[in-house]
């Protein structure tokens, strides 16, 4: 009765909704960022994230909702992901639009992101710009390497980010470490050192700062 097709994909509404992929969460961090400038403190985070896949690539739908001090801020992201090859080199490629709702005064972000998985690290970079048309612009290069461990389901990320924008430069830098207790339910940490050139008047300013958060995820 819900195999109804959607156009001439031959994708229905029965294989969407067996395919979905839910995942909710909960963290908490004393600080947080985004493209190497700080939005909030001291927050507890409730997330919930769906993806779906669609023809050989695929399509998620996340919402992040901040409790601070009280009151609540909502970040939310579309995002679009599939492989693709640029000169016989394979590379994960993702669009996305976001809202960061920041303590700081928020902002809409397009994005675009392109990924090579090699043994050594993963390198992903970022071309984002802020949706307002006078907003900053800039480009993010991430490098992290998973690392198991002698402990079973143990996963340490090290990784680094750069961000050189039009209006400031910025670093973090850290470490991540995930332990799946199931095929549905993880535990996570990460501390990370943040530093930006701002002025050290402006909200957003990172002066050798450092973070530290955890939390649990849940997958269906």
């Amino acid at each position: 009765m819900l195999g109804v097709t959607l156009g001439n994909a031959g994708v229905t509404i029965t294989n969407l909704l067996e395919s979905v992929s839910p995942e909710l969460g909960v963290n908490y961090s004393n600080l947080s960022t985004h493209r190497g400038v700080a939005t909030r403190e001291d927050s507890l985070a409730f997330s919930a994230l769906v993806g779906i896949p669609v023809e050989g690539a695929h399509l998620s739908v996340g919402i992040d909702l901040h409790d601070v001090d009280g009151d609540t801020e909502k970040d939310w992201s579309i995002a679009y992901a599939r492989p693709i090859e640029i000169f016989g080199q394979s590379l994960g490629a993702r669009a996305h639009l976001k809202r960061i709702d920041s303590s700081n005064g928020g902002w809409e972000e397009v994005g675009l992101a392109l990924t090579y998985a090699h043994d050594i690290a993963d390198l992903t970079a970022t071309v984002w710009h802020e949706a307002d048309s006078s907003g900053p612009y800039g480009v993010e290069v991430m490098v992290s390497r998973d690392f198991a461990t002698p402990v079973a389901n143990l996963t340490i990320t090290p990784f680094a980010a750069v961000n050189i924008a039009d209006e400031y430069d910025g670093v973090e830098a850290g470490v991540a470490a995930t332990y799946e207790l199931n095929d549905s339910l993880s535990l996570f940490v990460k501390a990370a050192y943040h530093d930006n050139d701002l002025d050290s008047s402006s909200a957003y300013a990172l002066e050798h700062d450092w973070s530290v958060g955890g939390g649990v995820s849940f997958r269906f």
